[in-house]
């Protein structure tokens, strides 16, 4: 068991430094029965005291005349802690900190009292910037542990390839030679450690499951990483594991974001292996601030993501609530067209791109007037060119907001043509944008399965057999396709809406005379109206393929 002990040298002192070392306290002055006595005006009578603490060795001023100056920054009487290589000045002296080794630190668990073989409280910063450069005829796998940090980054990805916390894990128990790996990650909701995931060594004898959390939790109290070494009493751990004897080396790595502590990287090895080392513990952090950075970046996106959406949804329920013949009309495309864009393969990152983009595929309505969105029969011919004004409307819209570019193909192009007669441009083909080609196909599916005041909505079935009707013509035929393979998908989704829409309607509200008599003269004018067709590629009505939808 290593004393406490620290080393000060005097800078520019000759060829051979002064120095002086002390296991407790150094006193800097020029008082003689001080450990360190100075012969320089520059210093006052009692200037500076370096000494241990709980934390660590520490520097504090003793109320100088010139002050005490910690690497380049001015101090005052609160202890400030230490480390190798700092340098510290008083008066016109200036001492480096050749050496520094802290006394063994230990924990409470209940009524024991558990040594610490080391800890590592850095920064984020520090831990990153901690991993020394490949050396010749190093033991350590350089590239295995550089691999391993960029699986860490590749966690802050949203769409990570190949980058898994799980596959972190693994490598990681792999590299460290570890009988067991978890990843616990803080419950904000409990305010305790979960487990996220665990790994045993591939051929290892580990019972595939978690590790016990109590050392993790001692260790994300602490906020510093910790390494358990133990030749001859495991228990004292007051682990499971350790009780039985499965294992008595430990480490548990904060996983520490720039401003937070986010979790902890647990590591054990069996007694029958070389316990784990300082420098193995050192790997472990910079490793955890690697981790944490990644999951940190990716639950900050998916918060913001989330955010976004909402907010683009309240945006799109704004306009479809000047609409009242499309209610929900956004939302069903939505889910159609992410069924389609999953049956097709496209990759994550276009899908969510897609979830946006379609609930802003009317947003250009919000341009229209009202006595045109809200006409109940046949539009005019003026009146049909301006609803088709609504794609370039959203599409100019949308380009007001940076960075929504993604966006665009969708707003503008849901209602182009596969054969080119759509607008507004009158794209063919795979020239049309696919996102905007799958939201064609979900608009004119949820147009035609959807009640509106001058007709009732299509059974799906034969909105399946128009679609297929269309393919080649108004729809890309791939995507027409890969729409009747996701048709039980879909046809639950209809069945869910039409089962809590009879929920909502078979209510115990009860409805007055006034209110029956309305309803009878509105049935009596509905059954009045001329009848409009359901599909027609040219129709001034709200219809699914070349009017508004």
């Amino acid at each position: 068991m290593h004393a406490p002990r620290i080393v000060l040298s005097l800078v520019g002192d000759g060829p051979v430094p002064r120095t002086w070392s002390s296991a407790g306290h150094l006193r800097i002055g020029r008082l003689p029965e001080l450990e360190i006595a100075l012969d320089d005006m520059s210093v006052s009578r009692l200037h500076a005291e370096v000494h241990l603490s709980d934390d660590g060795w520490a520097v504090r001023d003793r109320g100088s005349s010139n002050g005490t100056v910690l690497n380049g920054v001015r101090i005052g009487r609160t202890p400030q802690p230490l480390r190798e290589g700092d340098t510290i000045q008083v008066g016109a002296l200036v001492f480096k900190v050749d050496h520094l080794r802290t006394r063994p630190l230990t924990v409470r668990l209940g009524p024991q009292t558990v040594q610490v073989e080391a800890a590592a409280q850095r920064t984020w910063s520090e831990a990153v910037d901690a991993l020394e450069p490949p050396t010749a005829g190093a033991a350590r796998d350089e590239k295995g542990f550089l691999r391993l940090l960029r699986g860490g980054y590749r966690l802050a990805q949203p769409d990570p390839a190949g980058g898994t916390l799980q596959e972190v894990l693994n490598d990681a128990v792999a590299f460290f030679d570890a009988r067991r790996g978890g990843v616990f990650l803080l419950d904000d909701a409990t305010g305790h450690l979960t487990v996220r995931c665990y790994a045993a060594r591939p051929g290892g004898t580990a019972t595939p499951r978690p590790p016990g959390k109590t050392l993790a939790a001692v260790a994300f109290r602490g906020r510093r990483s910790l390494l358990f070494k133990d030749s001859s009493e495991a228990a004292r751990y007051q682990a499971d594991s350790a009780v039985r004897g499965e294992m008595n080396s430990i480490i548990c790595a904060v996983l520490r974001a720039p401003d937070r502590e986010i979790g902890v990287l647990h590591l054990d090895r069996e007694p029958d292996v070389p316990p784990f080392t300082e420098s193995d513990l050192s790997l472990a952090d910079s490793l955890a601030a690697a981790v944490a950075l990644g999951l940190d970046r990716r639950e900050l996106v998916e918060r913001h993501e989330a955010l976004f959406v909402q907010t683009v949804t309240a945006l799109a329920q704004a306009v479809e609530m000047r609409d009242t013949y499309t209610g929900n009309h956004t939302q069903r495309v939505t889910a159609y067209a992410l069924l389609l864009a999953e049956e097709l393969g496209l990759p994550e990152g276009q899908r969510r791109q897609l979830r946006v983009a379609t609930l802003l595929h009317d947003i250009g309505k919000i341009a229209i007037d009202d006595q045109i969105l809200r006409k109940p029969g046949r539009l005019s011919d003026p009146e049909f060119e301006q609803m088709r004004t609504h794609v370039v409307r959203g599409a100019e819209i949308i380009q007001m907001i940076p960075g929504l570019a993604w966006a665009l193909p969708v707003v503008r192009g849901h209602h182009e043509r596969y054969d080119g007669r759509g607008y507004p441009d009158g794209l063919r083909g795979e020239n049309i944008p696919i996102t905007a080609r799958v939201v064609a196909v979900a608009d004119a599916f949820d147009a035609m399965t959807s009640d509106r005041p001058y007709r009732p909505g299509m059974p799906a079935a034969r909105a399946f057999a128009e679609l297929q009707a269309g393919a080649g013509t108004h729809f890309d035929p791939d995507c027409v396709a890969a729409f009747f393979r996701a048709r039980p998908k879909v046809e639950a989704l209809l069945e869910k809406e039409a089962a809590e829409r009879r929920i909502a309607e078979g209510g115990s509200n009860t409805i007055s005379r006034a209110e029956l008599e309305r309803e009878r003269l509105a049935a009596r004018d509905e059954t009045s109206r001329p009848t409009v067709p359901n599909i027609l590629p040219n129709t001034k009505t709200h219809q699914p393929y070349s009017g508004p939808g």
